[in-house]
């Protein structure tokens, strides 16, 4: 019988959460000199707990204020110290990197005014456009060579300190490794205007990986006055960006107010955001029927009730779901158990009924509509599926796993979120299991996002349910989260030859033999799925939405950055 446990958290403390990111490594050592203030000139203040958040009722004085209602809390505002949805969300509304993406998926300039490339390929050089931080100091080249350099100090521990080394940026996996100094990483302040940038090889998705938090810049006499509280509130955050941090309970309320100084400040007609965090479907549906919501996130029994509302659509995303075999459990070491486990959950079903937003059962790691290969084709097109649904075989190996451990029952502690759509894919899980798996006890553990990461970081499971999103356009934007020494790898898999391949990947010899590099790939998902079962892949993330006719410009974005209020607007 499964067996349930909750642990609620009312009020989420920053200080712990800065080492208990969604999908993030494990806390880094405090290296930053504490500030006893908030440095002078900054974005406003976050104003007492006690203050009304506007809704979708409240727009006076002709302002557009566009209400969102999210299933994560926020954990963060240090583009170095972040990986989850709800802070990458939030720190790129009040940051301007080089780059952004448009609706179609083109990448659009901010901080690039322009740039040029050396005739091999390998040099990069930016011009930084006029443009001003909160507190009134100019933008610099030097803005983005101090950030990238805190990017991959290994003293900054930064959960996505490998995406310099993706990118293919010079020295970058040396450093991470401590192998060279930050400041051998192939990033050069020319002047205040012109940024350098040397790659090791001609790699495709360069720039589009210069569009994820980060590579954002950080304002470094900033930071310094700041100290270890750099964004723990408003009052330490400063903007580029077409918005500023004015508010944050510490629980389920996040304002933005438009930045009156942002260079294209004219093209921005969102004068106000407020996030309210909403676990639940009913409870944002009802939110967003009584007009306190814009825009809101549904799931499961509702997408029926919606499903001919011209306000409510769908979206295939690239973001996954899979589920981390602890490999320092004894029975999940069993390969026969963890193929069962694997196969024997109907994943149509999870995506259709559970929660039947427009998610696809996954029997890959790599998504569609991720990357195309040198072929033109996406790999999904030229590669198999892996571990379909099939109980038969999930119980002959369940059987043979049995017998190999010399046991006849097995429990397992299984945690997940505790939103509604990580609540209800668990519980059905759990419970296919039991029905055909003889023998198995499943324990459920549900927490929020920021603690249950916390427990896996920790290895405090037998099974985690995990989501991911990719960084940047490439398989390896997955494949290399399981790698031996990956931060994301929580449950401990370990392969040789996945290793070589992931680690060649990144190599200049690899990234100019793209034909090849894109060939070991798809042989890295058939070890980590077919042969080695390093995770059970569930589902293919989809969206189901409830959007106020009258926002627009709220597609989704399929990497790097899921939604950009630059390019938002809302009639009258």
């Amino acid at each position: 019988m499964m067996k349930f446990y909750k642990i609620i958290s009312l009020v989420i403390v920053f200080t712990m959460a800065l080492g208990a990111f969604a999908g993030c490594a494990p806390a880094a050592p405090a290296v930053e000199a504490p500030a006893a203030e908030a440095p002078a000139a900054v974005a406003p203040a976050a104003p007492e707990a006690t203050a009304e958040v506007a809704t979708a009722e409240t727009t006076t004085d002709g302002k557009h204020v566009l209400n969102i209602a999210k299933l994560i809390e926020l954990q963060a505002t240090d583009q170095h110290r972040i990986n989850d949805g709800m802070s990458n969300e939030l720190v790129t509304a009040l940051l301007d990197g080089l780059y952004t993406l448009t609706a179609d998926g083109e990448v659009d300039p901010l901080m690039a005014e322009s740039y040029t490339v050396s005739e091999d390929g390998l040099v990069y050089t930016f011009t930084i456009r006029d443009a001003f931080w909160s507190n009134g100091d100019p933008v610099t080249a030097n803005d983005f060579v101090f950030s990238w350099r805190r990017l991959v100090d290994p003293k900054t521990a930064a959960p996505n300190r490998n995406e310099a080394a993706a990118a293919g940026i010079k020295n970058a996996a040396a450093i991470v490794k401590g192998e060279l100094a930050p400041e051998e990483l192939g990033v050069t302040a020319i002047d205040d205007k012109t940024l350098q940038v040397e790659i090791v090889a001609p790699v495709p998705y360069f720039l589009a990986t210069l569009i994820r938090p980060a590579f954002l810049p950080l304002n470094e006499a900033f930071f310094k006055k700041s100290g270890v509280k750099y964004g723990m509130n408003p009052a330490f955050m400063i903007s580029n960006g077409p918005f500023l941090w004015t508010y944050w309970d510490y629980a389920t309320n996040i304002s933005v107010e438009k930045n009156p100084t942002y260079w294209n400040a004219e093209n921005i007609d969102i004068d106000e955001i407020n996030w309210k965090i909403v676990k639940d479907s009913q409870t944002a549906s009802l939110m967003f029927e009584n007009g306190e919501l814009d825009w809101a996130e549904i799931a499961g029994s509702l997408i029926d009730q919606y499903a001919d509302d011209p306000r409510f659509t769908k979206a295939l995303e690239v973001h996954m779901w899979w589920l981390v075999p602890n490999f320092t459990n004894e029975a999940l070491q069993n390969l026969n158990i963890r193929k069962a486990l694997a196969t024997s959950f109907d994943k149509e079903a999870v995506a259709g009924q559970v929660m039947n937003n427009g998610a696809q059962a996954a029997d890959y790691i790599v998504g569609y509509k991720l990357a195309f290969g040198p072929d033109g084709k996406q790999m999904r097109e030229t590669t198999g599926t892996y571990l379909s649904y099939d109980v038969a075989g999930a119980q002959a190996a369940w059987t043979a796993g049995l017998e190999e451990l010399g046991t006849d029952a097995i429990t397992l502690n299984y945690l997940y979120w505790d939103d509604d759509v990580s609540v209800g894919m668990a519980e059905f899980i759990a419970s296919e299991w039991e029905k055909n798996l003889p023998g198995l006890t499943v324990e459920l553990t549900s927490m929020p996002k920021g603690s249950a990461n916390t427990e896996s970081i920790a290895g405090n499971f037998d099974i985690y349910q995990f989501r991911w999103g990719p960084d940047y356009k490439d398989p390896m934007a997955f494949l290399e989260l399981l790698g031996s020494d990956a931060s994301y790898n929580r449950g401990k898999f370990q392969n040789g030859e996945y290793d070589s391949i992931i680690t060649g990947a990144r190599t200049p010899e690899m990234l100019n033999d793209l034909e090849t590099r894109w060939d070991s790939l798809k042989r890295a998902e058939q070890i980590l799925l077919e042969e080695q079962v390093g995770v059970f892949p569930v589902v293919q993330n989809g969206l189901g939405m409830l959007i106020n006719p009258k926002v627009h410009g709220l597609e989704v974005r399929n990497t790097g950055l899921t939604w950009n209020y630059r390019f938002v607007t809302m009639e009258d």
